[in-house]
Formats: C-alpha cells, structure tokens, sequence
C-alpha cells in the first residue's frame, strides 16, 4: 500500500504537468476523463460523447471526483485500489509528521475537494485545512497538480477526522481544522509531499514548527511542486498580484 501511494503520487504529477489539457493523446491506461463543464458530468475514453461536447476540459478522473463532477451512468472510467479499513496512511519518508490528539476529533465525511487546501465536509460544511497553502486554480497546472495530491491522500468518500486551533472560523466563514486520516496528519502530509507550503495565520500555529521543517525537507529534496517550479511564486503573493 505504501509504495502504490507513493506511484499514485507521481503518477499524478507526470499526467497533470506532462501533457497540456488539450491534447492529452497519452498512453490508454493514463487518459484523462473529459469534464462536460455545464452538466457536471465527465465521461469515459473511448465512449461517445469522450471530447465532443462543446463546453469542457480533459483531467485525470481523480481530479474531476475530487472537483464534484460526476461519471456518466454512475460508473467510474477506473477502479481505484481499496484502502482497508484501519490501515495507516503513511508514505515512506525519512521522518514522520505530528501525532494526532487523542481528544477533540469530530469526523468529517469527504463530499467533495474543492482545492488543495479546502474539503467539503458532509456535516461541517467546507474546512480549511490550517498551516497549509496551495496553488490557486488559475495557477495552471500547478492548483490542478496539488488538488489531485490531495485526492491520492484523502479521496471523496473517505472519513477523516478534523481537530481545531484557537480561532474556528475564517473571514469567509468556513471551518478551520487540521485533517487527520488514519492518524496521519494530512496537512503535514500536504506539505512533506510537495503539494503545499506553509503558511502562518495566528493564533492558529500549533503544529508551524512542524509544517515549516516539512517545507524545508520536501524544497531540499525537490518534491512534487518544487521540482517543476510550482513555488516560484507562493499562492500569497499570486494572490497578491505580485507574482
């Protein structure tokens, strides 16, 4: 299990920044699903309606889930390998992440993620995931890249558990909360992989030592997004309009 994370990983890494959105002629096994934009729905390689409507855009089918669309006829385009029931999500690195608290945990079914740093909650509504910061969707492929490292770690339909800091809620109203899956935290997780990078908003620092020495190592040994430059400009100053 742990090696298949660590290919899922990469795997969405080379798809998503390999090849351009339009013409993603790969090999069959890897084609993207094509997203009808105005009905929500993405279809198959190889079925009628695959790259023909007039609205849409191809993703890796992990993506478009991750994103709320929704296969045609219900059937996904893939199976995707079962995670068993209490088996630990750890990735092989040369250290490890927080311990998750043992008290103060609220579960958190996985409806949809709507970016790399932001989950939709089946009770809590969205959660902004604390300490992390991911390329903005307009930050092509970078935001599609890091959206699809969270679905490898914590796809739609899994259960989560949420803990929170000082403040419980943002400016915009969502929840604020570290995600924990299997015990393993998916905000350092988030970081240590490449997908994100840190960022400081107090109070809410419990774990930023943590995440700072994750975006050390992860920037040292070039992981995910560092190795193709997605941090050449951070999320905060692209949003800024510096970058």
């Amino acid at each position: 299990m742990l090696h298949f994370m660590i290919r899922v990983l990469t795997f969405l890494l080379f798809l998503v920044l390999a090849a351009p959105a339009a013409a993603q002629e790969t090999v069959s096994a890897a084609k993207p699903v094509w997203v009808n934009l105005s009905s929500g729905v993405y279809h198959c390689p190889g079925t009628e309606h695959y790259g023909k409507t007039s609205r849409g855009e191809y993703l890796p089918e992990a993506t478009a889930l991750a994103q709320g669309y929704k296969p045609n006829g219900g059937q996904r385009c893939s199976t995707p390998e079962p995670i068993a029931a209490g088996e630990p999500l750890a990735i092989i690195l040369p250290d490890s992440g927080p311990q998750a608290p043992t008290t103060g945990l609220a579960d958190c079914l996985v409806m949809v993620l709507k970016d790399g740093d932001t989950i939709q909650c089946q009770a809590q509504g969205a959660v902004r995931l604390i300490g992390i910061d991911t390329p903005e969707r307009d930050q092509t492929p970078f935001g599609t890249a890091a959206t699809a490292g969270m679905a490898a770690l914590i796809p739609a339909g899994a259960t989560v558990q949420i803990s929170m800091d000082k403040t419980a809620r943002d400016r915009y109203g969502r929840l604020l909360g570290y995600a924990w899956y299997d015990g393993a935290s998916v905000n350092w997780l988030m970081i240590r992989l490449g997908w994100a990078v840190s960022v400081k908003y107090p109070p809410n620092t419990r774990y930023a030592e943590w995440f700072d020495r994750a975006e050390a190592r992860a920037k040292t040994e070039q992981r995910g997004l560092w190795r193709v430059g997605g941090f050449s400009c951070r999320p905060s100053r692209h949003r800024a309009g510096q970058c």
